[in-house]
This record gives structure tokens, C-alpha cells and sequence, in this order.
């Protein structure tokens, strides 16, 4: 097995600093991502989530609400979800990345 590139007796050391720093901010991450508000609009639908993907509001233009073509705006209500969901899976990747840019993959881990 070959390991990763600085992985010795000198780049253990400043791995494991890197590893710590890594963790404490992960820490926060849940919170922080809570925090976050990401709002979508298609248009007549507009809904607000937080960075974890948790819906926390929907609004409907009653306009839009025609009982003749109820599929239409269950249409948009998922793309509405779908987007909001896509666009904090996004941030929390982000924000992964953010944490442990520099670390070196391990083989098996």
C-alpha cells in the first residue's frame, strides 16, 4: 500500500493539525447551515429553505390556483422543492470542501 504524498513522520504531525482544525469546524457546520436561507422563485411559487434543505416556507400567487389545471402548479411547487434541495446539497458540499481542502486521501478510507 502506498501512502499518500507528506504522510511520514514530518507530514503526520501537520496532517493531524489540519485534521483537528477540520473537526472543529465541522462542529459548526449543522449550525451554520441552518442558518443559511436559500430562496427559490418560479414565478407564482416561491419558497424559502435553510442550507440543511429544510422547507421553511411556501407561498402560492392565488392566481395561479385554477381548479381546472391543479397539475400546473404541482408542477411548479416540485420544482420549487427540487431546486431548493439541489441548491443546499450544493452549499453544504461547498462547505465540506471549504472545511478539508488540503487533506490527503488515505487509501481505504
Amino acid at each position: 500500500m502506498k501512502l499518500p504524498k507528506n504522510f511520514g513522520p514530518q507530514g503526520f504531525g501537520g496532517m493531524m493539525q489540519q485534521m483537528q482544525s477540520a473537526m472543529a469546524k465541522a462542529k459548526n457546520l449543522e449550525e451554520d447551515l441552518a442558518n443559511e436561507r436559500i430562496a427559490v422563485d418560479k414565478g407564482p411559487v416561491k419558497a424559502l429553505f435553510n442550507g440543511t434543505g429544510e422547507l421553511l416556507k411556501i407561498s402560492i400567487d392565488p392566481l395561479v390556483v385554477d381548479p381546472e389545471d391543479v397539475e400546473a402548479l404541482e408542477d411548479l411547487i416540485v420544482s420549487a422543492v427540487r431546486d431548493g434541495f439541489n441548491s443546499a446539497t450544493e452549499l453544504r458540499n461547498s462547505r465540506v470542501q471549504g472545511i478539508m481542502p488540503n487533506l490527503p486521501e488515505i487509501p481505504g478510507l
